[in-house]
């Protein structure tokens, strides 16, 4: 990637953050706008109603919902750190100070804690925004659909009007997804227009809201254009709402649903995305040209992260963040920083401090064949005061490596907040789930797509062995593919592959619950954290979850903020997901 085009891709990137910022303008404006309604009875003549005229103020209305995936509420931070932690990948970073991070990360939590309730509030604020644009746009397509014949330029806002429809429908989709997945039954919120009656509000049944997800998901999906087709490299394109269909289909496939069928939806959705030609993996792997003696072979598709260089052929789907002249203070991250390397703070690199740590017994997993692909995802070297790479002083604070602030140019001035990007979904988990799909669709006597079939799934999961060793990704290698039929011997080989491919990606936990073996897991992992170092590691101090983890810890708790102004919403189950 040359400098210009990396120029050109920053320009955009601050273009949609200009309008993001005019688009929080707007929603501010009809906050106080709602509040002059109930309190003084005068209206504003900045409304809901006039501010969607065309495809251009549609569009910012649209860009508001995407700003909520980068808060610092959401993949910002506190979803991407607290909500994913203790695995058998990683682990919190600390124990014992009694903050609700902490507390969260740990299993100690309970309904009154801070940061579930900015998470469940940041993401119904997505969704109240959601409503707004898909209410207020869906009129103005209508009205331009059903005005008779149409010029070219009508033909072109019809257009304009239908894709913003298609963000803001999987946009929804998408955030009942976190919402179901990290909650359960949640109640369900579909109109931008709620009276205070309506504020009052039971929990919908999972499956009524699964059916939701997909019915937002596949309508968005005719409404988005192919990868190379996009407007903008921060909004979706349709082979990533195809991948994040998938990748609810294998939720619902699993637990508590365990609706098996939708392993074949998964597969159709994989296979169409393998199909399209649109994705591909990035099989650039060189050395960064930093950090010797450890400046060993690095993806582009991580380093391309923090080069802010949107690569939409692997990393289908990013939150984008961004320092420099900001309109929000939501446009940054702490990925990197809290999200990376150990790295002290007066070295050149500016400071790293994770809040997790990658865990010895996960680094010794790896095949030994896999060092490549071990040494990007797990640092054992840390970046001392003079900013020399040197090896790390204790196992226990191994570093997620694939988020390396280093590589940034220019660094933030800021101990904490930079910019780099997050991947959400890259072709490689597509690869994984067509190959899982196939798998379990042919174990539960499903029927697989036309022309799929279980050579395929394998060479799906072989491409990603061999980048995983800098290979031709289509030359078949008898050293390291696999080989053989549907079965469960294919089932653990593909959950391994995930983990090694996918650590710290935010999908671990998720992967785990879904195939019901999350608690064991967890505690599992404390027995041999403790075989691996019995002198060193310490469970109490650090791998605290394996003594705290009850079964109830696969959902969160309502918050007691939510449960105070809506009392209703533990009408169907009391106990608030056990936590009572």
């Amino acid at each position: 990637m040359n400098t210009t085009q990396k120029n050109i891709n920053r320009t955009t990137f601050k273009s949609r953050k200009l309008k993001t910022g005019l688009a929080l303008l707007f929603f501010a404006f009809m906050l106080m706008s709602c509040e002059n309604q109930l309190e003084e009875e005068v209206f504003s003549s900045f409304t809901s109603d006039n501010f969607y005229q065309d495809v251009e103020s549609s569009e910012l209305g649209m860009y508001g919902i995407y700003d909520v995936l980068g808060s610092i509420n959401t993949y910002g931070e506190n979803y991407l750190f607290y909500f994913n932690e203790s695995t058998d990948e990683r682990r919190h970073w600390r124990q014992g100070r009694g903050f609700d991070a902490d507390l969260l990360a740990n299993f100690q939590h309970s309904e009154i804690n801070k940061n579930i309730n900015r998470l469940w509030a940041e993401f119904y604020k997505g969704i109240a925004r959601s409503n707004q644009v898909i209410d207020r746009v869906t009129v103005l397509r209508d009205n331009l659909e059903n005005s008779g014949s149409l010029t070219s330029e009508q033909n072109v806002s019809l257009n304009g009007y239908n894709n913003v429809l298609g963000d803001a429908h999987f946009l929804r989709g998408f955030l009942y997804f976190q919402l179901v997945k990290n909650w359960g039954d949640v109640p369900l919120r579909l109109n931008s227009v709620i009276s205070v009656a309506d504020a009052k509000i039971e929990r919908s049944p999972q499956l009524e809201v699964y059916q939701q997800i997909e019915n937002d998901i596949l309508t968005a999906i005719p409404f988005l254009p192919e990868a190379s087709g996009l407007k903008s490299s921060d909004r979706i394109c349709k082979g990533a709402a195809r991948g994040i269909l998938a990748r609810f289909y294998l939720k619902w496939a699993g637990f508590p649903l365990q609706d098996v069928s939708k392993f074949e939806k998964a597969a159709e959705q994989t296979y169409a995305i393998i199909n399209s030609g649109e994705h591909a993996l990035n099989t650039v792997i060189e050395p960064t040209g930093i950090g010797a003696p450890y400046d060993s072979p690095f993806p582009q598709v991580f380093k391309n992260l923090a080069d802010k260089v949107f690569d939409l052929k692997e990393s289908m789907f990013e939150i984008h963040f961004s320092r420099a002249g900001g309109i929000t203070s939501n446009d940054d991250s702490r990925i990197g920083s809290w999200y990376g390397v150990l790295t002290n703070q007066n070295s050149i690199y500016n400071r790293g401090a994770p809040r997790a740590y990658a865990l010895p017994t996960f680094y010794e997993s790896f095949d030994p064949q896999d060092n490549l692909r071990r040494d990007w995802s797990v640092s054992v070297f840390q970046i001392n005061n003079k900013s020399e790479f040197v090896p790390v002083k204790d196992t226990r604070t191994y570093g997620m490596a694939k988020f390396r602030r280093y590589l940034m140019n220019p660094i933030s001035e800021d101990r904490n907040d930079d910019a780099m990007n997050w991947p959400v979904l890259r072709y490689a988990d597509v690869l994984l789930m067509f190959a899982e799909s196939v798998n379990e669709t042919l174990e539960n006597g499903g029927t697989l797509p036309n022309g799929a079939s279980v050579n395929m799934a394998y060479d799906a999961i072989n491409q990603v062995k061999r980048r995983a060793r800098a290979l031709d990704i289509n030359t078949p290698d008898a050293g390291v593919d696999l080989t053989g039929g549907s079965g469960d011997v294919f089932r653990q080989a593909i959950r391994q592959e995930r983990s090694w491919e996918l650590c710290f990606e935010g999908v671990r936990r998720p992967d785990l619950i879904r195939w019901g073996n999350y608690i064991e897991t967890v505690r599992q992992t404390g027995v041999d954290l403790t075989n691996l170092n019995p002198a060193g590691f310490v469970t109490a101090r650090d791998y605290f979850p394996a003594a705290t983890i009850q079964d109830h810890h696969v959902l969160q708790p309502i918050p007691l903020i939510e449960i105070s102004q809506n009392p209703d919403i533990l009408n169907t189950d009391p106990s608030n997901n056990g936590y009572r």
